[in-house]
């Protein structure tokens, strides 16, 4: 298992790239951010670079929303303009979201009149003209799913089951879910279960405990189960900390380091 920090996130105390610095100073394998359009991306391959340090994912669909059909022209482009940043950064991940997030993380609206089988359907079809293209780039793309109680209200894809679904109906080696723990525990619970019986469709796990979307030990979430649970399923892909530290980040990271022996 490797660990990644989404600068998003931690290290707030410090400016944007000089995360990246920080994230390497606390035994992090890699960084991961949200969007990239507003970010330097020279800065970030070059800061990459000076701490020897990989960039694990970003958001890639910047443009249009996939539950739109109306969308699906500009939404592949943008994916195609995220490849080439990914291949700049030597970044093997792509985030996607079925709807499109603001910048205060809202759902943005999407078309009245579109049923729920419509907006699946239409990320069904989306995916697998993507999956080639992923395929081709050796880019993996992952699906995530949010949590609408809290968070992310309006969000089509709210749960793993219609996630692994959809990901079965693509069946593309490079269109994987991205399981968010804390999403999934607010929507669903049985973690341990989901991971173990889906291991081989999770591409990237982001973690956070519930309620407050705080750091692992925080809350009700078992998170040295989980970890002991990853370890025997022999998980390899990229463990990504996405939390709101309760303090300084590096205090968080205290006992996180010793639930995940990083």
């Amino acid at each position: 298992m490797k660990y990644s920090a989404c600068i998003e996130m931690l290290f707030d105390e410090v400016p944007f790239i000089r995360r990246i610095n920080k994230a390497k100073e606390n035994n992090f394998d890699a960084i991961e951010f949200w969007d990239w359009e507003e970010k330097d991306i020279d800065k970030i391959r070059d800061e990459c670079i000076k701490n020897d340090i990989d960039v694990a994912a970003f958001i890639g669909n910047t443009k249009g929303q996939m539950v739109n059909p109306d969308d699906n022209e500009d939404l592949v482009m943008g994916i195609g303009q995220s490849i080439k940043i990914a291949k700049e950064l030597q970044c093997n991940n792509l985030l996607l979201t079925t709807n499109i997030l603001g910048e205060d993380r809202s759902v943005m609206p999407t078309p009245a009149g579109l049923t729920e089988s419509d907006k699946k359907k239409n990320i069904e079809e989306v995916l697998s003209e993507l999956a080639p293209i992923a395929e081709e780039s050796g880019i993996t793309m992952v699906l995530e799913p949010l949590n609408v109680l809290v968070d992310h209200p309006g969000y089509f894809l709210d749960n793993s089951k219609i996630g692994f679904d959809i990901l079965k109906k693509v069946n593309s080696p490079n269109i994987k879910l991205l399981y968010d723990i804390y999403h999934m525990q607010i929507m669903e619970g049985n973690i341990i279960n989901t991971l173990e019986n889906n291991i081989d469709l999770i591409g990237h796990i982001h973690i956070a405990d519930v309620p407050g979307r705080r750091e692992p030990g925080t809350g009700e979430i078992n998170y040295s189960n989980i970890y002991n649970k990853l370890v025997e399923l022999d998980y390899k892909n990229f463990a990504g900390f996405e939390y709101q530290p309760s303090a300084s980040t590096e205090d968080s990271l205290h006992s996180i380091k010793n639930i995940f022996n990083f």
